[in-house]
């Protein structure tokens, strides 16, 4: 059953509630655009192999709830419309950032390799920034709503 409940994150009202099956509940905050699942607990393997392969911003943004649920920033990667990821420099001086995605140009193809299926690749000259509470609009920049 999917439902909108209350980020125990944030305490906004935009908290996408989905529960996968009788062991597994993920939660996806629209509004603050941290995500956690019941297998997000603070000693778990998921939380230990977050640690050990995201970046030093994310880490550092990492939030405990009351229930023990380790709380991690998003990425949104839609490979044909576009990204939104956290762009900043350390915990209080960062942003959302959306880029939208372009056709792989045959000239594109000639400069770089790219996997023969890939079709788009992101526009980093596209970015634009959001702030902190503007996930929402920074997932609308690049169609996330439109899919």
């Amino acid at each position: 059953m999917d439902k909108l409940t209350t980020c125990k994150r944030c305490d906004g009202n935009a908290c996408y509630e989905q529960v996968i099956s009788d062991e597994l509940t993920t939660w996806m905050c629209m509004g603050c655009g941290f995500t956690t699942s019941t297998l997000m607990n603070k000693d778990s393997k998921v939380v230990t192999d977050l640690l050990e392969t995201s970046p030093e911003l994310y880490k550092d943004l990492l939030h405990e709830d009351t229930d023990g649920r380790t709380w991690a920033p998003a990425t949104i990667s839609l490979p044909e419309k576009g990204m939104v990821f956290l762009d900043g420099s350390n915990s209080e001086n960062w942003q959302w950032a959306a880029v939208r995605s372009v056709l792989i140009t045959e000239e594109d193809r000639k400069l770089k390799q790219f996997p023969k299926d890939q079709t788009h690749k992101m526009d980093m000259k596209s970015i634009k920034h959001f702030g902190q509470k503007d996930f929402m609009d920074a997932c609308d920049e690049i169609g996330f709503f439109n899919v």
